[in-house]
């Protein structure tokens, strides 16, 4: 089940990475790229994901250390 959340992740960052770059390219007066717009979000939806988890594992490191 914990799966289903990182999949949940890229989805909804690919949706709303396609609406971030469709607005961003028409105020810019840029054409729109879905591939462009798909390789950004992909590549934030990764980072978002994988932030979380290292601050998580650096919590659990410094809880460990005050314990002993």
């Amino acid at each position: 089940m914990e799966e289903m959340r990182y999949i949940a992740v890229i989805f909804w960052s690919i949706m709303l990475g396609q609406v971030a770059g469709f607005i961003g390219g028409a105020l810019n007066q840029q054409t729109y790229n879905t591939n462009y717009s798909i390789i950004v979000s992909i590549v934030f939806a990764v980072i978002f994901s994988v932030i979380p988890l290292m601050l998580d594992s650096s919590v659990k490191e410094t809880k460990t250390e005050k314990n002993a």
